[in-house]
């Protein structure tokens, strides 16, 4: 590791996204030739069950970035997270084995990420909190359909 990856605010925008992937490639990939890392196609639903926050196709080499993170609310470092992620697809194949793991820990934000989803899970589903989390002295139910994230 060489520098340390972008932890603030940067405009919205593909310039963004150039930075970010750039950052990423030059601290934990710089032996590897950069990949193309790009915005999704948006997809207009309001309310999800799922998401799937990025994907690497293994074909054409690309990363894409789901559009909903394409927003000034969204921290630098969850979005460089998702590339490290992808790229680590790139490198060490598709299965999320205890060596993918292990590489993916490595990325310098990965806890706050990880807590950042947890957190803003909801906001990307397009739910209220309150849908997701139970309140308190209510019993839950198992709600019939679960909810959550395809991280990458």
């Amino acid at each position: 590791m060489t520098a340390m990856p972008t932890a603030i605010p940067l405009p919205v925008s593909d310039d963004r996204l150039a930075i970010l992937a750039a950052d990423v490639h030059r601290t934990y990939f710089a032996k590897y030739p950069p990949l193309p890392v790009r915005w999704g196609q948006q997809i207009s639903r309001k309310r999800r069950r799922t998401i799937r926050l990025g994907s690497y196709n293994h074909l054409t080499t690309e990363i894409r970035i789901h559009p909903l993170l394409n927003s000034p609310t969204i921290p630098a470092y969850f979005i460089q997270s998702i590339i490290h992620h992808e790229y680590l697809h790139h490198v060490l194949g598709a299965p999320h084995n205890r060596r993918f793991r292990a590489h993916e820990r490595r990325f310098i934000h990965y806890r706050e990420s990880q807590e950042w989803i947890r957190r803003n899970l909801f906001l990307l589903l397009g739910r209220k909190k309150e849908e997701l989390q139970p309140r308190r002295g209510v019993v839950a139910r198992p709600p019939a359909e679960p909810v959550q994230a395809a991280l990458f």
